[in-house]
């Protein structure tokens, strides 16, 4: 079902594919998608470890299970153009890419990125890259935008 209605919320709305859509919030909401994909195979992955897990990888458990739903709703709220989502957005960022840094960091410590560029060395600093390049692009867009409605005369 196809609703086009303007203020309805749908998963994955043909707007984006408009060529006026903000391309900020097409990358974020893509990556936040992907992100909660991601942390379903970090969990995936995560179980397949022999017991029992060390104390930083039950952190990450538990993070990454906490923070699945929160990643896939903003991907929503971003493609659906919702803009009071980004300072969330913003602070979801800036809580996971250091969280993302330490998790990429554990897995060179275990020996897991040894082996050169691998598929897991590539997924791994891959979503590390794009966390960050989604963080830093958000704020400047958020900035761009708080200096646009600061420039606008009031009525």
């Amino acid at each position: 079902m196809n609703n086009n209605r303007p203020g309805s919320i749908q998963w994955f709305p043909s707007r984006r594919f408009d060529t006026d859509f903000p391309l900020v919030l097409w990358f974020v909401g893509l990556w936040f998608y992907l992100k909660s994909f991601l942390y379903l195979c970090y969990l995936y992955m995560l179980g397949l470890d022999p017991p029992p897990l060390p104390v930083a990888a039950k952190v990450e458990v538990v993070y990454f299970a906490v923070a699945l739903l929160p990643s896939l709703f903003l991907g929503l709220a971003m493609w659906n153009e919702m803009r009071r989502w980004i300072v969330p957005a913003i602070a979801f960022l800036a809580i996971d890419t250091p969280l993302l840094i330490f998790h990429v960091f554990r897995l060179g410590d275990a020996g897991y990125l040894d082996s050169g560029l691998t598929l897991t060395g590539a997924l791994e600093f891959g979503s590390l890259a794009l966390n960050v390049v989604a963080f830093a692009w958000l704020i400047t867009s958020y900035s761009q935008l708080m200096i646009e409605r600061e420039r606008k005369p009031v009525r």
